[in-house]
């Protein structure tokens, strides 16, 4: 490594900081950000030889350094079968106490029901409220987040036109969603918070907010569907 590029890993490792820290927001206390913000780091150097600063070089490495980091977080199996199995015994139990209760299910009588510690069940909703936010990254394309997706950036014609199309199915594809879904993905995506803050936001607990957001996505991901 030549020292005008250890000057630029030095230059940028805030970035990649910044970048971990608030991926670590939303994923299980398990999880070490110091591993995250390691792959981050390898990302950025890889990326340094292809690195254009004429070209919005923050946003790219942004891209390399977030898509590195998930994919590091897919090695760990958040989306694995019993992860889906444990998300449908969720969703199952929070209809069935919800029309028992006539009413919103707090995450205490959830974990009670599910014989668990209220401490797990906020794990197992992190890490399923994880998959689904990394499931919505790449349905926006090539580990673009919510917030980049709409970002004016330095690009050629041709990624410009593909783009502008994604985007305006996108915004077509969001309005399909209720006020609530629309919500929680904007204080999920775009600003960034973690679930416990969504929860106490809106008033409701994590499972709820997990369960409004899986429904959200899954409908984003049937109108791109439909319109493709």
């Amino acid at each position: 490594m030549t020292a005008e590029e250890k000057e630029l890993v030095l230059s940028y490792l805030p970035l990649v900081q910044q970048i971990a820290y608030r991926i670590h927001r939303h994923l299980p206390a398990s999880v070490d950000v110091r591993d995250l913000i390691g792959y981050g780091v390898l990302a950025l150097v890889e990326s340094l030889p292809k690195l254009d600063k004429s070209k919005n070089p923050t946003a790219y490495l942004r891209l390399r350094i977030k898509g590195a980091i998930y994919d590091y977080l897919r090695s760990l199996d958040f989306v694995s079968r019993s992860l889906r199995s444990k998300e449908k015994m969720i969703r199952q139990a929070i209809d069935k106490l919800s029309m028992e209760k006539g009413g919103e299910v707090s995450d205490e009588e959830l974990a009670e029901y599910l014989g668990e510690s209220p401490e797990r069940l906020r794990e197992d909703l992190q890490a399923i409220s994880f998959s689904y936010l990394m499931s919505l990254d790449e349905l926006f394309q090539e580990g673009r987040s919510y917030e980049e997706l709409f970002e004016s950036t330095e690009e050629g014609p041709e990624e410009a036109v593909i783009r502008k199309d994604l985007r305006e199915k996108l915004l077509k594809a969001i309005e399909t969603l209720d006020y609530r879904e629309k919500l929680v993905l904007q204080l999920l995506y775009y600003e960034e918070l973690p679930l416990k803050e969504v929860a106490g936001l809106l008033g409701v607990s994590m499972a709820r907010v997990s369960q409004i957001k899986a429904n959200a996505i899954e409908k984003l991901k049937r109108f791109l569907a439909s319109v493709e």
